[in-house]
């Protein structure tokens, strides 16, 4: 908020910020369905009317909430990518899924209010700062595979034999509608990446991975290795290196840290 803008203007963001904060703490210890109006209106001692000055429902509150996930979400995969853009794909790529699992964890709840099952957001509307959001997440994710396929360093054509003329052209009106013009076989590619990403990390967050595989990182990087081969990835990948340690794109982008 700028602080020069009028006082009223500042006490405004401030109670919005309040507002957002008591919901997410609802969430946090009761899930999203356990967000309500009146429970925020009394966490911050106001009358439950009173709400209704800076979100007009319980729907529009909860869309604030998942645009907001969805931009931190955005930001942090913004920032590793960046980071990342000189090195080979392989590695680029790892330290974007990598970066995506790292802000899972470190905002699970939000992860859970944007992914749950009690989700009801309405993403198609590209008017709305939700699904622009989102878009701007998942555009990062589908740029580094999009980019690589059009250098060559993935082939994803051999995936085009497999799609249905039906799902071929829904694909194709799918790019068109994005403005990403390029194949449905590439495109289908970039899902294939998402929804395993997606899915690896849904299973482990909401606890459906055996336990007795502990920390599954090591599980995860191979999986996330494994889909951009599967997809046409054509160089050799070395894991050991691939997977070496090195510096925190989040913290290398921010300049934070020790």
């Amino acid at each position: 908020m700028n602080p020069l803008a009028p006082r009223r203007e500042r006490l405004r963001a401030a109670t919005i910020a309040e507002i957002k904060q008591a919901a997410r703490d609802q969430a946090a210890t009761g899930g999203v369905g356990a967000i309500s109006l009146r429970g925020v209106a009394k966490a911050m001692g106001m009358a439950p009317s009173a709400l209704y000055r800076y979100f007009d429902s319980h729907d529009v509150l909860v869309t604030e909430l998942c645009a907001d996930a969805f931009a931190s979400l955005a930001d942090a995969l913004e920032a590793a990518y960046v980071v990342e853009r000189d090195i080979d794909h392989a590695r680029r790529w790892l330290s974007l899924a990598r970066a995506y699992r790292r802000w899972a964890h470190e905002h699970e709840t939000e992860y859970i209010l944007l992914f749950g099952p009690r989700s009801t957001l309405d993403l198609d509307d590209k008017s709305g700062r939700c699904g622009a959001e989102m878009r701007r997440a998942v555009g990062v994710l589908f740029q580094c595979m999009i980019t690589e396929i059009a250098a060559g360093v993935i082939d994803p054509s051999h995936l085009d034999a497999g799609l249905k003329p039906e799902l071929r052209e829904r694909l194709a009106a799918w790019g068109v509608e994005e403005g990403a013009p390029i194949s449905s076989a590439a495109l289908a590619g970039c899902l294939i990446v998402w929804t395993q990403l997606h899915g690896f990390l849904s299973l482990e967050l909401f606890g459906h991975l055996p336990p007795i595989l502990g920390d599954v990182s090591d599980l995860y990087d191979q999986q996330m290795l494994d889909v951009i081969v599967r997809i046409g990835y054509r160089e050799p990948i070395d894991l050991a290196a691939v997977t070496a340690p090195g510096p925190d794109p989040v913290t290398v982008a921010t300049g934070s840290g020790v």
